[in-house]
């Protein structure tokens, strides 16, 4: 049996030190990213044994909304030179096999934005008329596939999150809110699409999949077990979710850990 286990990064296995929550003990942190010389991103000790131990036993596919230059910062998730043969970058628009982008398939998913006409030119004048509040800090796109906005949250109107998300929505693009950044991303760029595509390079019989936010509900609801962390956008937003995903007990950088112990427990079951 060929197991896909299908994860997000970023406050689900990986964390900053503002993100991993204060029951994190600093002895017990293991360096995974480092950024312009600094320490950038951590697991425990514990859990970045449990990951490496699975990536021998199933097909470890990372998923995040991270570009190319972003997620090869992020190291420790492997042991050694072993590096997961796939990985999905920029939230489904490009995949990479042996760290080269798979041309197919993001000229398939340019074709998309580009017919549904939700391609970064065609935001950028949407972003202009509603986000020249002083909240916005920096504007970003990523590799020209989707824009986020870096915000200050403390200035950032919540109450207008729905209208916002209604606006953007009727043009095609979703809204995620995920810490200090605000992303636009087209709906024809999904993470669990690109799942669906390894799953099938693969030949995956059983797929796990973690994830923490709104962009990361629709890998969650294709695979057959998907574990979404407490702490998230998406259990914030009380949106209802299919059977088969589990939310985790504990938060913070604990969720991660618990998560990886639950494809432990879910690879032992399927033996």
């Amino acid at each position: 049996m060929t197991f896909l286990f299908a994860s997000d990064l970023d406050q689900t296995l990986i964390y900053s030190k503002r993100s991993m929550g204060k029951q994190a003990v600093e002895s017990d942190l293991r360096e995974v990213e480092r950024y312009e010389g600094n320490p950038q991103s951590f697991m425990t000790a514990t859990g970045q044994r449990m990951l490496h131990e699975l990536a021998e036993e199933l097909c470890f596919l990372p998923v995040t909304t991270r570009t190319q230059s972003q997620y090869e910062r992020v190291t420790g998730i492997y042991k050694g030179d072993a590096a997961p043969k796939f990985a999905v970058i920029s939230n489904g628009a490009v995949i990479l096999e042996d760290g080269e982008p798979i041309k197919e398939w993001s000229d398939h998913i340019r074709k998309q934005c580009v017919s549904k006409k939700t391609i970064v030119e065609e935001l950028m004048p949407k972003i202009v008329q509603h986000f020249s509040e002083e909240w916005v800090l920096r504007v970003r796109e990523a590799d020209g596939w989707f824009v986020y906005l870096i915000i200050d949250r403390e200035k950032f109107p919540s109450e207008k999150l729905a209208f916002y998300t209604k606006t953007f929505r009727e043009i095609g693009w979703s809204m995620s809110l995920q810490g200090r950044k605000l992303y636009f991303m087209p709906e024809s760029i999904t993470k669990a699409g690109a799942m669906e595509y390894v799953k099938e390079r693969i030949g995956a019989d059983y797929v796990v999949a973690a994830g923490d936010s709104l962009l990361d509900l629709d890998l969650l609801e294709s695979a057959d077990l998907g574990l979404l962390a407490a702490h998230g956008e998406a259990v914030r937003s009380r949106i209802p979710v299919s059977a088969h995903i589990e939310t985790t007990e504990k938060r913070g950088i604990e969720a991660g850990e618990e998560i990886l112990f639950r494809v432990q427990q879910e690879i032992l079951q399927h033996k």
